[in-house]
Protein backbone atom coordinates (compact mmCIF):
# COMPACT_ATOMS: atom_id res chain seq x y z
CA UNK A 1 0.00 0.00 0.00
CA UNK A 2 1.35 3.19 -1.10
CA UNK A 3 1.46 5.90 1.55
CA UNK A 4 0.48 9.87 0.44
CA UNK A 5 1.96 12.65 3.45
CA UNK A 6 0.22 15.34 3.83
CA UNK A 7 2.59 18.67 3.30
CA UNK A 8 1.57 19.33 7.41
CA UNK A 9 2.73 16.04 8.29
CA UNK A 10 5.81 15.97 6.38
CA UNK A 11 6.45 19.75 7.89
CA UNK A 12 5.91 19.06 11.38
CA UNK A 13 8.69 16.36 11.18
CA UNK A 14 10.73 18.33 9.54
CA UNK A 15 10.39 21.00 11.98
CA UNK A 16 10.43 18.39 15.08
CA UNK A 17 13.77 17.41 14.20
CA UNK A 18 15.39 20.52 12.88
CA UNK A 19 14.10 22.15 16.34
CA UNK A 20 15.11 18.40 18.33
CA UNK A 21 18.58 18.75 16.70
CA UNK A 22 19.35 22.39 17.71
CA UNK A 23 18.53 22.15 21.15
CA UNK A 24 20.16 18.62 21.71
CA UNK A 25 23.47 19.52 20.07
CA UNK A 26 26.34 19.07 21.50
CA UNK A 27 25.13 17.02 24.21
CA UNK A 28 25.21 13.40 25.31
CA UNK A 29 21.23 13.24 24.04
CA UNK A 30 21.71 13.78 20.75
CA UNK A 31 18.72 13.42 17.87
CA UNK A 32 19.84 9.94 16.41
CA UNK A 33 20.53 10.46 12.69
CA UNK A 34 17.95 8.24 11.42
CA UNK A 35 15.20 9.83 13.56
CA UNK A 36 13.22 11.88 10.16
CA UNK A 37 13.25 8.35 8.77
CA UNK A 38 11.87 6.34 11.75
CA UNK A 39 9.28 9.27 12.35
CA UNK A 40 8.30 8.77 9.19
CA UNK A 41 7.61 5.22 9.02
CA UNK A 42 5.83 5.50 12.57
CA UNK A 43 3.50 8.14 11.21
CA UNK A 44 2.48 5.81 8.43
CA UNK A 45 1.97 3.05 10.38
CA UNK A 46 -0.08 4.72 12.35
CA UNK A 47 -2.42 6.31 9.32
CA UNK A 48 -2.36 2.24 8.21
CA UNK A 49 -3.34 1.50 11.59
CA UNK A 50 -6.67 4.02 11.48
CA UNK A 51 -7.15 2.31 7.95
CA UNK A 52 -5.61 5.30 5.80
CA UNK A 53 -3.41 5.29 2.74
CA UNK A 54 -2.85 9.45 3.58
CA UNK A 55 -1.08 10.65 6.12
CA UNK A 56 -2.19 13.60 8.21
CA UNK A 57 -0.73 15.94 11.01
CA UNK A 58 -2.04 13.52 13.44
CA UNK A 59 -0.25 10.74 12.61
CA UNK A 60 2.80 12.86 12.82
CA UNK A 61 1.72 14.21 16.38
CA UNK A 62 0.85 10.44 18.11
CA UNK A 63 5.02 9.02 15.79
CA UNK A 64 6.47 12.07 17.73
CA UNK A 65 5.49 11.73 20.61
CA UNK A 66 5.82 7.93 20.89
CA UNK A 67 9.35 8.66 19.63
CA UNK A 68 9.84 11.47 22.33
CA UNK A 69 8.51 8.60 25.28
CA UNK A 70 11.51 6.40 23.41
CA UNK A 71 13.67 8.79 23.53
CA UNK A 72 13.16 9.72 26.86
CA UNK A 73 13.25 6.17 27.96
CA UNK A 74 16.39 5.61 26.81
CA UNK A 75 18.32 9.42 27.25
CA UNK A 76 16.49 10.55 30.34
CA UNK A 77 15.71 13.42 28.31
CA UNK A 78 12.86 15.32 25.94
CA UNK A 79 13.50 18.22 24.53
CA UNK A 80 9.45 18.38 24.14
CA UNK A 81 9.13 17.87 27.82
CA UNK A 82 7.41 14.79 27.48
CA UNK A 83 6.85 12.97 30.62
CA UNK A 84 7.45 9.04 31.31
CA UNK A 85 3.43 7.27 30.83
CA UNK A 86 3.03 3.88 32.24
CA UNK A 87 0.58 1.79 30.46
CA UNK A 88 -3.01 1.56 30.90
CA UNK A 89 -3.74 -0.22 34.60
CA UNK A 90 -7.24 -1.66 35.18
CA UNK A 91 -9.53 0.94 36.23
CA UNK A 92 -7.24 4.10 34.50
CA UNK A 93 -9.02 3.27 31.20
CA UNK A 94 -10.87 6.92 31.20
CA UNK A 95 -7.58 8.69 31.77
CA UNK A 96 -5.79 7.04 28.94
CA UNK A 97 -8.77 6.38 25.55
CA UNK A 98 -11.28 8.26 24.60
CA UNK A 99 -11.95 12.10 25.42
CA UNK A 100 -9.04 12.28 27.37
CA UNK A 101 -6.65 10.73 25.01
CA UNK A 102 -7.86 13.56 22.83
CA UNK A 103 -7.28 16.23 25.30
CA UNK A 104 -3.80 14.64 25.94
CA UNK A 105 -2.93 14.71 22.19
CA UNK A 106 -4.12 18.08 21.17
CA UNK A 107 -2.45 19.76 24.52
CA UNK A 108 0.85 18.28 23.09
CA UNK A 109 0.13 19.29 19.11
CA UNK A 110 0.69 22.93 20.90
CA UNK A 111 3.87 22.17 22.92
CA UNK A 112 5.10 20.87 19.57
CA UNK A 113 3.91 24.06 17.57
CA UNK A 114 5.29 26.02 20.02
CA UNK A 115 8.79 23.63 20.77
CA UNK A 116 9.44 24.03 16.56
CA UNK A 117 8.33 27.36 16.22
CA UNK A 118 10.96 29.06 18.91
CA UNK A 119 13.74 26.48 17.42
CA UNK A 120 13.37 26.56 14.00
CA UNK A 121 12.84 30.05 11.86
CA UNK A 122 9.49 30.41 10.01
CA UNK A 123 8.54 27.65 10.93
CA UNK A 124 4.83 26.48 10.03
CA UNK A 125 2.86 23.49 9.53
CA UNK A 126 -0.07 25.71 7.35
CA UNK A 127 -0.76 24.50 3.81
CA UNK A 128 -1.24 28.09 3.18
CA UNK A 129 2.56 29.34 3.21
Amino acid sequence: LQLSFDDSCTKLIAGYCQASKSVRYGSECELPPHASYSLHLLAGNHARINFRDFVLDVDAVAAIKLYEESLLSSQHYSSVDVKPSTHINPGEEDENLGDSMDTTMELFYSKLVQFCTTHVTGFTVNNED
